[in-house]
């Protein structure tokens, strides 16, 4: 059972970075992160803001896997692992679980996800953003 943890209202992509660098201070390195909202809501700047937050080495090459499925990178804090569902909903990640902090756009079911992130539009440059843990 989810329990919503923080709602906040994103204006920019500083709002952004620094809801990420918030959460990354929370992570341990092993969690499962799902990613929801329709498409165009902010999911991949939000792993973008992450690998910012994480210090990844070069933040400007994450780019969405949606054709690639998986994408990971090197942190301060191990692996960041990517991975899109968007065109592939049965897609097995199963085996990246414990292996990084897991990042999964379009994930629906809850059982995998240690944190939820439900983004919502409210306006070209607004996001409402729900934070969930189990």
């Amino acid at each position: 059972m989810k329990r919503l943890l923080k709602e906040v209202i994103l204006r920019s992509e500083e709002d952004t970075y620094n809801l990420a660098r918030e959460l990354a201070r929370h992570l341990r390195g092993n969690e499962v992160i799902c990613l929801r909202g329709t498409l165009g809501a902010g999911k991949t700047t939000f792993v973008k803001a992450l690998a910012k937050a994480l210090k990844v080495k070069n933040p400007n090459v994450v780019r969405s896997p949606t054709f690639t499925l998986v994408n990971e990178y090197e942190t301060q804090k191990g692996k960041l692992i990517h991975v899109d569902l968007y065109r592939v909903r049965d897609f097995d990640y199963s085996e990246f679980i414990g292996e990084g902090i897991l990042a999964v756009e379009w994930e629906e079911r809850d059982e995998p996800c240690d944190i939820i992130l439900e983004i919502e539009i409210l306006d070209e440059k607004k996001r409402k953003v729900r934070i969930y843990t189990k």
